[in-house]
């Protein structure tokens, strides 16, 4: 792959008419995108211009400490699966790719092996979507971060043993530690645990809160996340230039099965050192940023700090368009700032590493502290929008505007590193979060106080103006290249009526053009889902959030709420449900008490359950198996290994208000015919 430098000659033809339509779109299996328009292609090449080419810095950092590459062995598949990437350069930008996430593909795809931060301090990069880090012990290692899957982590150690000293004839493996409880931090961890070198009572650390945060973000809402992550992840586009071309943390995903093996000590202080077999970590809870539950780890003995994911090569989100509590990007500031003095700019560091990317080291040849520099304006491109986004909150500027009034003022500093650009996050959606978190959804204007529906909303207009007026004028903007302004006319036109074929193309070119111009990754992917569903009529199903290892470590009142959820309102009251009830776990000797009233459900952890209508006695790991459908209560009921103090009919009553819910719903009107 040709390393990045200046462009002299865009290669940026449009390869053939916009017009023709790749397939009748019939098959999602044989769906295909179509060309980058004229302006598309003259946007892109606008882009490629302004960008600093000059700056290879961090394609030296990605080759730095370099021990072995993949090759052919099955910790590369993901590289694999991305070959298409192998000729990229930048001086034949596609011009179906904004070339500022081309270049961050590029990037991402550099990274491909086992490396080597500091002797003692390794990391398997470009396996994953994550870093798997490495710390060598006295008799063995620690890992750090086991990747999104069972697979992808299985194949990464073995790799690593490949290439790595054994230590008394062995790679023995320590310890374990989870940065925090996002997916591609823990998903690995049985390919670790059961790879035959996990020690005998080695113990597993997380951030205080892992388990109930893990939960509270897969469970309550763990359907309509799935659906909404098809569109950021794009899960029906091909890998390919009209496709997804980047996933901005890194390459991609691995493919396999998503498993926790469960901490056994989650860390409550707010500081605390933990000697692993020898060596010192000091674990530092940085929760409400990145992740509710989050560590940072200091290692003296390696003069190297891991920033978790606080830090990475580009923009995070503060908003996460799959759905999760709104980031604070103030502490965030916060915590970076305390890093930064305590650790780097007091001489402490020789490193910073971190869940995604290559890490940063200062040069010894000169006296610029360069860990400082890239904390610096990471940390200050989060108290940018944070900052200015409630500055501009607070002369007026509402929800809706905030975005593009902050995309306009980016400080040049900004602009010029690589960095802070917007692959995960964008200036623009990450400024309308803030302004969420500080003052909500609504900007005060009447008409949005009681919304009509989407729909409604819309055939308000079409009514008022009529379809074929508003099709030619969405038909002129989109001719002129103004892909956002004919995409608000078709978006109108489409939810009216869904089943006009013109509508729904015409949008779907609309949003596919933006797509190709979009730096940020979700933006891009969420438009072109967005074509391929209006195109195809066709929903694919859901990611699904909520693995087997996942819903067995879920508190039974987290379950308990999602039954709550399910519960649907009007069944309940025409059924008349009013009664309370107790869930005893003897396994665990936990007790749930729970009422049922007013069309409502509610429920608290007791101590001792009091005088109810029913109690429901099953082992926790049984009434997992009944969640997981491996198996049912009148099957326990039957067998003995579970029964019901009371009324059990109200079980059953329960049972036929709750909706099943299987995360095939529309998100763009799909025809009604």
């Amino acid at each position: 792959m040709k390393t990045c430098f200046a462009p002299s000659v865009l290669s940026l033809a449009v390869l053939v008419s916009f017009g023709a339509a790749a397939n009748d779109y019939a098959s999602i299996d044989t769906y295909e995108g179509k060309p980058a328009s004229e302006h598309t292609t003259k946007a892109n090449a606008a882009v490629a211009k302004i960008l600093p080419w000059e700056d290879t810095s961090a394609f030296e950092r990605t080759k730095r400490g370099l021990i072995a590459e993949f090759g052919t062995h099955e910790a590369g598949e993901l590289k694999q699966r991305f070959n298409y990437m192998t000729d990229m350069s930048v001086d034949d930008l596609p011009p179906s790719v904004n070339p500022s996430i081309w270049r961050q593909g590029m990037l991402n795809y550099a990274a491909g092996g086992l490396y080597e931060v500091t002797d003692g301090v390794y990391q398997i990069r470009g396996a994953d979507l994550s870093n798997m880090t490495i710390y060598r012990t006295d008799n063995g290692y620690v890992i750090h971060d086991p990747l999104l899957s069972r697979q992808a982590a299985a194949a990464s150690w073995d790799f690593a043993k490949q290439h790595l000293p054994a230590i008394n004839g062995e790679h023995k493996i320590t310890g374990m530690i989870y940065s925090h409880m996002h997916a591609d931090h823990f998903g690995g961890s049985r390919g670790i645990v059961e790879s035959g070198d996990f020690a005998d009572g080695a113990k597993i650390y997380a951030p205080k809160d892992f388990i109930k945060e893990l939960a509270d973000e897969n469970v309550i809402a763990g359907t309509a996340m799935g659906r909404r992550a098809n569109y950021q992840y794009g899960t029906t586009l091909d890998n390919n230039t009209k496709g997804i071309v980047d996933n901005a943390l890194g390459l991609g995903t691995s493919r396999g099965e998503v498993t926790l093996v469960a901490p056994t000590t989650e860390i409550q202080e707010r500081e605390k050192t933990v000697t692993i077999d020898g060596l010192e970590f000091h674990a530092i809870n940085m929760p409400g940023a990145e992740a509710p539950a989050e560590i940072v780890l200091y290692v003296p003995q390696y003069r190297s700090l891991n920033t978790a994911e606080l830090t990475y090569d580009g923009m995070h989100n503060i908003y996460t368009f799959r759905g999760a509590k709104v980031r604070d990007s103030l502490v965030w500031t916060k915590y970076l700032t305390e890093l930064k003095l305590r650790f780097v700019d007091s001489g402490l560091v020789d490193n910073i590493h971190a869940a995604h990317s290559a890490p940063v080291w200062n040069n010894a040849d000169t006296d610029v502290n360069e860990i400082s520099q890239y904390m610096t304006l990471q940390r200050d491109n989060y108290g940018f929008i944070h900052n200015q986004a409630m500055r501009l909150a607070n002369h007026g500027v509402t929800i809706h505007d905030v975005g593009r009034e902050i995309e306009g003022i980016v400080p040049q500093s900004q602009i010029d590193t690589w960095h802070t650009n917007g692959y995960h996050g964008s200036y623009s959606h990450n400024a309308r979060a803030v302004v969420n978190l500080y003052l909500g959804y609504h900007d005060m204007n009447p008409v949005n106080t009681n919304p009509l529906q989407t729909q409604d909303q819309s055939c308000v207009y079409v009514n008022a103006a009529g379809a074929d007026t508003l099709y030619k004028a969405g038909m002129t903007h989109f001719k002129a290249g103004e892909y956002q302004e004919a995409s608000q006319l078709f978006n109108d036109l489409v939810q009216c009526d869904p089943n006009n074929i013109d509508y729904r193309f015409a949008l779907a070119d609309s949003f596919e053009q933006q797509g190709y111009q979009s730096e940020t990754m979700a933006w891009r992917n969420s438009y072109l889902q967005g074509a391929v569903e209006l195109r195809t009529g066709d929903i694919q199903p859901s990611i699904k959030l909520a693995s087997s290892d996942v819903i067995a470590n879920t508190p039974t009142g987290m379950f308990l709420d999602f039954i709550a959820v399910s519960m649907n309102a009007p069944k309940a009251e025409a059924a008349g449900l009013d009664f309370n009830f107790g869930v005893y776990h003897p396994d665990l000797e936990e007790r749930y008490y729970g009422e049922v009233s007013n069309a409502n459900m509610s429920n608290i952890e007791v101590d001792a359950i009091p005088a109810v209508d029913f109690e429901l006695i099953i082992n926790k790991t049984d009434f997992t198996k009944v969640v997981l459908g491996e198996t049912t209560l009148d099957e326990l009921f039957k067998s003995g290994q579970a029964g019901v103090k009371g009324d059990a009919s109200l079980l059953k009553q329960l049972a036929g208000t709750l909706d099943k819910f299987d995360g095939m719903f529309e998100i763009l009107p799909m025809p009604t015919k």
